[in-house]
Formats: structure tokens, sequence, C-alpha cells
């Protein structure tokens, strides 16, 4: 007899072998029990929940001899083929393959014909959300009113992919993930049935890594029962390729306690052993996060970092050329918030904080003696600095610069947060025309080639579309291919409203002689003001100044 997999072999016969689903099974035997049937079904959940497995049982209750019945035989003609997946009452359909209009109109002039030697005829139809919109429109009749003796039974992993005229027709059963727990015990009965000799440590770490769905748990004892005559722990760690669990906890305490080298050469070990580095990330994730909920450390602001740190990194590391790298500046970012200053690098910036401090107060003392119009003055700058610019390419690329992080916001508040997070890997450097240039590093090309699709694409530039108050399109580029840009694109944006100013302030402080007889004009005493405050300012932070308002 040819060899069967696991859990195919151990695909449950009836209700009561059903683990996990309790609510599910419950609905379903009352139904068949008071002859409750309804026309349609609709199972969802994850893979590996027992969705195909419940469909196989629900049509034998309603066929078998003695149904519709919540406890079928399994001796009867009908049981056994649906068990063998040959019965003539119940057609088993790949929503996949079998996804087009052609294909539901021959389903539909099936289900006219009745039966043959049996109360039903079931359609069970796996991956239902892959039928095309047509093929749904032409189900649509045949659904909401089939014949008396069909029954639909659709399957799914992604019900929002389903159109709500077909999700308002149909009983829907929401399938959960198992629980480790059931899953250890399914696969211990299983491990009995077989034979094999199995750890309860093993079992826990199989169901650990099956993400809730029971095929795949199976799949793995199966996998490790060919690996070992004793399945241990260290076997399946063996077979799965990950990291011990000694290494998971001695790398999390590094991390937290700020052991760079240490860290490192455990994902350089790793790296060697050619274990899977995005696979020992989320353990490490799983780790701190069962510290908190346990309270096994206090710092938890700590913890929390390294959480949110550990999970971008998972992310990245599917496109990255070498995991390793990325999974190593983790570790180092982890650690650059926890450098404290030296108590001489606090001392001068107190003094530092304390000398803005009293040029702040003494500038609020000389606006506060021009109150009223300086109210006016300050209320309109403010205005004018989100000003809409529609006179050169420079003052667009500032502007764009300028709101470029409100702009990222905005793709989040209209739900576009896919398009933010590509365009949050780029920089905006110039306007040329109605194009805003984009540049990207090298590598993240992902992000560059995702933004360029016309679905993220359109979009995004609807939204800066709005804020630019004309229409403009995204051109995207490599930094290297424009190194100089940002540079370029800062100085003729802030070179329209400098020179006036700096003009203005010759003039002021323009002497004429007396034998011209023009009065000499002298800076204000705010204005004086004004210039010590922006001086000392630039000597306690750096930086230049990029644009200030103009005088009047």
């Amino acid at each position: 007899m040819a060899y069967v997999s696991l859990y195919r072999k151990w695909r449950p016969l009836g209700f009561s072998d059903v683990v996990g689903q309790d609510t599910i099974v419950k609905t379903l035997e009352n139904s068949l029990n008071n002859r409750r049937i309804s026309h349609a079904y609709l199972f969802t959940g994850p893979r590996g929940t027992g969705k195909t497995t419940v469909a196989r049982i629900l049509a034998k209750g309603l066929n078998c001899q003695s149904g519709p019945t919540a406890t079928p035989c399994g001796k009867c003609r009908e049981c056994q083929t649906i068990t063998e997946g040959t019965s003539l009452n119940a057609i088993e359909i790949d929503g996949a393959s079998n996804r087009g209009i052609d294909d539901v109109r021959d389903l539909r002039s099936q289900v006219q014909f009745a039966p043959i030697n049996a109360a039903y005829k079931v359609y069970i139809i796996d991956e239902v959300h892959m039928l095309t919109t047509e093929a749904f429109n032409a189900l649509l009749k045949t659904l909401e009113e089939p014949p008396a003796h069909v029954v639909f039974i659709f399957a799914t992993t992604d019900p929002h992919r389903l159109p709500p005229t077909i999700l308002s027709r149909v009983q829907r059963f929401d399938f959960v993930r198992f629980s480790e727990q059931s899953m250890v015990e399914r696969m211990e009965t299983v491990a009995q049935g077989e034979g094999l000799k199995v750890d309860l440590e093993a079992l826990r770490l199989i169901a650990q890594h099956a993400a809730g769905g029971m095929r795949d748990a199976l799949s793995i004892l199966e996998k490790c029962a060919a690996f070992a005559e004793e399945i241990t722990a260290d076997a399946v760690v063996e077979v799965l390729g990950i990291a011990p669990q000694d290494q998971v906890d001695s790398f999390t305490t590094y991390i937290l306690d700020d052991a760079k080298p240490e860290a490192l050469q455990i994902i350089h070990d790793l790296h060697n052993q050619g274990r899977d580095l995005s696979q020992f990330a989320l353990s490490v994730v799983a780790k701190l996060r069962q510290d908190i909920l346990s309270g096994a450390r206090k710092d938890e602001q700590l913890e929390l970092r390294a959480i949110e740190q550990l999970s971008e990194t998972v992310r990245e590391m599917r496109f990255a050329s070498d995991p390793r790298i990325a999974l190593e500046l983790a570790v180092l970012k982890i650690a650059v918030p926890r450098f404290a200053a030296t108590s001489s690098d606090m001392g001068e910036l107190e003094g530092k904080v304390r000398n803005l401090e009293a040029e702040i107060s003494k500038l609020q003392t000389l606006l506060a003696k021009e109150k009223a119009g300086s109210s006016g003055k300050v209320s309109s700058v403010q205005a004018s600095r989100r000003q809409i610019p529609s006179a050169n390419d420079a003052e667009r690329s500032a502007y764009v610069l300028e709101i470029w992080t409100d702009y990222l916001k905005g793709l989040r508040d209209e739900r576009l947060m896919q398009c933010e997070a590509f365009l949050k890997e780029g920089t905006p450097i110039e306007v040329v025309d109605d194009n805003v240039v984009v540049a990207f590093p090298r590598d993240r090309g992902f992000h560059k080639a995702s933004i360029e699709q016309d679905s993220h694409r359109e979009p995004a530039e609807r939204v800066l579309s709005k804020l630019m108050g004309r229409q403009v399109r995204f051109r995207c580029v490599f930094q290297d291919e424009t190194a100089s840009a940002p540079r370029q694109v800062a100085a003729e944006g802030a070179k329209p409203e400098k020179q006036p100013s700096k003009r203005k302030r010759q003039q002021k402080q323009a002497t004429v002689s007396p034998e011209s007889g023009v009065a000499s004009e002298q800076p204000k005493g705010e204005d004086i003001a004004a210039e010590e405050f922006l001086r000392a300012s630039m000597e306690t932070f750096g930086g230049k100044i990029i644009s200030k308002p103009k005088e009047n």
C-alpha cells in the first residue's frame, strides 16, 4: 500500500475528531440534527485550520444513509466515497483552476441534475476567492435560489476578496487558529497511533512554529520522524533550522545589557551554521514580548524599542541581499539611545540653554512693547509660510521640502500607508516644471520600484497635487545619480528670500557724509536684538539661515 502523509492519514472523519473549532462544530451538528440546512455555507480562516475537512464531514452528514445526521456512520457507500474523494454527489472544485465564467456556466447546468442514490448534491469550492468577478456574477442567481437538492460549501483564506453580494447569500463560519495546547494534544494522539517516541518539549516547539496550522504541525512532525527515531527538542531545532532557545535567551540578554560584541558574535555563529536569521529575530521578539507580559524585566521602554526595531528589521530582511548585516545594524540601533551624555557635556548644554533663555526673554520684552502691530506682522508671516508658490521651480522646490513631513502624514490620513512607507525612504530634491524629483538610496530599489507602479503612484500624486495647487507627477531617481541636487535646491530655494533682506540691511547700515545733506540711517534696537538672538541660536545649535520674513 502506498505511503500516505500524516495530515491525510489522520484527517478527522467525524465531528467528534475535530479539535479547536468547538463553536463551528456545535452549530453544524445542531443544524443537521434539527434539519435546518442552509443552501450555502462559507468557511473562512487561515490555512490548515480544517475548512475542507469540516466541509467533507458536513457532506457525509447530509448524504449518510441514516442522515441528515451529525454522526455519519462512515461505513455506507456514500460516506466511504466522500472520504476517498470519489463521490458523484460531493464534488470538490478548485476555485484557482476553475475560475472563469465558462466554468460557472458548466456548474449551473450540472446543478439541475438530481443526486444519485443520495439526498443532496454538495459542491465544495476551495479557494473560492480566486473566481473572477464575471464568474461570481454568473453564480449569483443559482446561489440565491438553487434547486432543493443542492448545497454549496465555499472555503477561502481571503474572505475580504469576495463580493458583498456573495457574502450576503451564505452562512459564514470563521475558523480560528489552533491553540498550542490543542495542537500538542492532537500530535500526541497521532504519535501514539504511529508508534513515535516524542518529547513533550519537542511537540510544544513544533506547535509554536506551526503558526496555528494543524496541517503544518503534522508535516513538521512527519519530517522529524524521518530525521530521528526519537523526536527531541534538539531534533526539531535541527530539522527546522532554527536557533536553540539558549541562544535566543542569551542574545536577548546581550542586547538589553548593551553587550554588542557578544550579540554580534551570536549572529555571526548563526549565519555560519546556516540558520534562518529572520526566524531567529522573530524568536527574539517573542521572547521580549513574553518578558514584558511576565514582568521579568524592569526596563520596558528598552524592550519596546528592541521589539519595534527587530520587527522593522524582519521586514527589511526579506529584501536584503545579506540579512546578517540588517540584523547587526538593528543591534547597534537598539544600543545607540542608551548612550548618555557626560557630566561636562550636560553642564555645557545647560549653560547654553540658560543663555538662550535670556536672549529669548529679551526678545519677548521687545516684542511686548509693539504687541498690537507686531501680532499682525507675525500672523501675516506665518500665513505666508505655507502659501502655495507659483513663480518658479526653486520656490516650488523649497515649498515641497517644507511640507514633505505633513504630506507623508496626509498619506496616512488618506489610508495610503503603503505609499507613505515607500516615499518615506526617499527625499524630494527639486521640482522641475510639474515633476517632483524624489531620490532614493541604492539599497531602497524596492521602494523606488513600488512607488513607480500606477496603483501607488497615482494616489500619491493626487494628494501632493492638492497641497501644491496644481497637477504634479513623481520622477524617482537614485541618490548617486543626483549627488549635489539637495544642496542646490536648498540654495536656490533660499536665494529669493535672503537677498532682498541683505540689501535692506546694507541700506540701513549705509552712512552718508554730512556734506551730502542726507541723514544717515542706523538699525533700530529691535533689529539689533533680533540679530543677536539669531547669532546666539546659531552658535548654540549650529546650522544656517534658509529664509527670513520679508521686511516692510
